[in-house]
């Protein structure tokens, strides 16, 4: 109540007091007859009472107005209390429902930490933390032992390239599934990363079972696969570890793994055992490939030729530029020491660049000097990832551009398992070097898988036979025939044909009498460093003094040749 209605009050009250005064007055008035001040008198009285019982009924009002109020504030505050409990329980559930979803949330963010996206097998963070703890109860206990198996697919890149990733991703599918069936609860599968699998075999007490379970894994991955109508074939690589004291760091474990796979790649072995003699290569291997990055940097190589001669006339027709690795500790390298390295780290790419570059300048300096004849040919080798890279043409261009050298004195060698890891690609990349005017051969014939119908599509113009079938042609074995085949089927198709490793006359006649075209060998020359070769085109039919070249040989040739065609 507010001071106004506290005074108001104040004055009804006052006014009953006042009321009952005025009737008393009316009554002793109207005794004495004094009834004009008698009424006067009583309306005071009557108007006093009147005023509080309309005041009276005025507050029941007021009171019921506030009942009233009172009730449906009231009813509106259990309203609200019940709106509030309702949004109160909404809230609950939402903070149930979110709580739910976090911890679903971090459960998947926890599977894919540990699994591999596209298998659902262990990753190589939960492969390590799995082997680590393996490590432990070794050292615990030394009669526990178990093995590391790294697996590496052959050729899986080819059927990335060739078919495309979701085929090569089927088959990674496909593998996985083999692995984990293989493996059971007998230890943990993982993938690491693109064809790259870890396996950890458990309670291993005989090493002859790890290597017995390594064939069991490669026969189940051999069998065929049939992927997008389709048959897929691949085989596996793998390396061996056997748990032993002197692994503290499972990172050590599987780096040992992986060299013993390394080794059972290029051995082509199907599978191999680690040994620490592995690892000094390894060591070894790493030193080299650091030489070989600031070799490529500073341009260490130097280009060593070895001659091409025409067997007919046993004229130098040319030179294949083989590369040297001057190291500044060790010497001259030869390239099967680093090669492989080159290939496998990508530096193969900038060093063909450099070798290129340096056999055109060199060519076109001999023809500048009267050196050479205008028709000179020096070859250079091309691997699979320099064919590979997306700007080979114009590389290419430019470095016949740059050196000046006539497109059809260069001779790019490209061996038959380079092209035909994509044959598909190969196809479209050899002819658009075949339209710069470039020379193309193809190197190690025969020891690849070339089908003829991809044979007859490469734009080439030579087929090279591998100093294999050349060496042991005088034992009159199947390998003479092979030579005989290629040679043969090169006149077919209209191309011509060089054999390489000729050491003896007696390979030098068989091949002429069989139509060799070209040939390149000890017998001729070892591959001679540029200041040597210099000496040589001063004298470039130096052979025709030493070597019995006359028309008999060259019609005996015919005659076998033609005796050849009519079979």
């Amino acid at each position: 109540m507010d001071k106004k209605d506290k005074l108001i009050n104040l004055y009804f009250l006052l006014l009953l007091p006042l009321g009952l005064i005025a009737l008393v007055c009316a009554i002793l008035l109207a005794q004495h007859r004094d009834n004009t001040s008698a009424l006067l008198t009583l309306s005071v009285g009557v108007v006093c009472f009147g005023l509080i019982v309309l005041r009276h009924f005025r507050y029941v009002g007021e009171i019921k107005v506030k009942a009233a109020k009172a009730e449906t504030a009231e009813r509106n505050r259990a309203e609200q209390a019940e709106i509030h409990v309702t949004e109160l329980e909404h809230y609950v559930a939402e903070l149930e429902r979110s709580s739910q979803m976090l911890r679903e949330s971090r459960e998947r963010f926890r599977h894919a930490a540990y699994h591999d996206s596209l298998t659902g097998l262990a990753n190589r963070i939960q492969f390590i933390e799995h082997l680590r703890s393996e490590l432990e109860k070794t050292h615990a206990n030394a009669e526990g032992k178990f093995a590391v198996l790294f697996l590496d697919l052959n050729r899986f890149k080819t059927v990335n390239d060739s078919l495309g990733h979701s085929v090569g991703d089927k088959l990674i599918l496909d593998v996985a599934v083999r692995l984990a069936e293989a493996v059971g609860e007998k230890g943990m599968v993982s993938r690491f990363s693109g064809d790259e699998f870890a396996i950890l075999i458990e309670d291993v007490v005989d090493p002859h079972e790890s290597v017995r379970f390594a064939e069991y894994i490669n026969d189940k991955i051999a069998v065929p696969y049939s992927l997008d109508g389709r048959q897929i074939f691949t085989t596996a690589s793998i390396g061996i570890v056997f748990s032993h004291p002197r692994y503290t760091d499972a990172e050590d474990l599987l780096r040992d793994a992986d060299i013993a796979m390394y080794y059972a790649k290029q051995t082509n072995t199907g599978h191999v055992i680690f040994d620490q003699i592995m690892h000094a290569r390894a060591v070894c291997l790493l030193e080299l490939e650091t030489d070989l990055r600031l070799a490529v940097e500073k341009s260490e190589f130097e280009l060593y030729y070895q001659p091409l001669v025409n067997l007919d006339n046993v004229e130098l027709m040319g030179f294949e530029a083989l590369v040297r690795w001057n190291h500044p500790s060790r010497g001259l390298i030869t390239p099967g020491e680093f090669i492989s390295i080159a290939e496998t780290t990508g530096l193969i790419i900038p060093m063909t660049a450099q070798l290129l570059r340096m056999a055109c300048t060199q060519v076109v300096d001999w023809q500048k000097r009267g050196l050479a004849r205008p028709s000179m040919v020096v070859s250079v080798n091309l691997s699979a990832a320099y064919l590979d890279q997306p700007g080979i043409i114009d590389q290419l261009r430019t470095i016949v551009f740059e050196t000046g050298i006539a497109p059809e004195c260069l001779k790019l060698e490209i061996t038959e398992s380079a092209v035909m890891e994509n044959a598909e690609n190969a196809v479209k990349v050899l002819n658009r070097i075949k339209e710069l005017g470039v020379r193309i051969s193809i190197d190690d014939f025969g020891t690849g898988y070339s089908s003829l119908s991809y044979l007859h599509r490469f734009p080439i113009d030579m087929l090279k036979i591998d100093r294999s079938f050349v060496s042991s042609m005088e034992e009159g074995s199947e390998n003479g025939e092979i030579v005989r085949t290629v040679i043969a089927l090169a006149k077919a198709l209209n191309l011509g044909v060089i054999a390489e490793g000729i050491e003896s006359i007696h390979q030098f006649h068989q091949l002429r009498i069989l139509g060799c075209d070209y040939g390149q060998g000890y017998l001729f020359s070892r591959p001679i460093p540029v200041a040597e070769v210099n000496k040589l085109l001063e004298d470039p039919h130096r052979w025709q003094n030493i070597l019995p070249v006359n028309d008999f040989g060259v019609i005996a040739r015919n005659l076998e040749y033609t005796q050849l065609r009519l079979q």
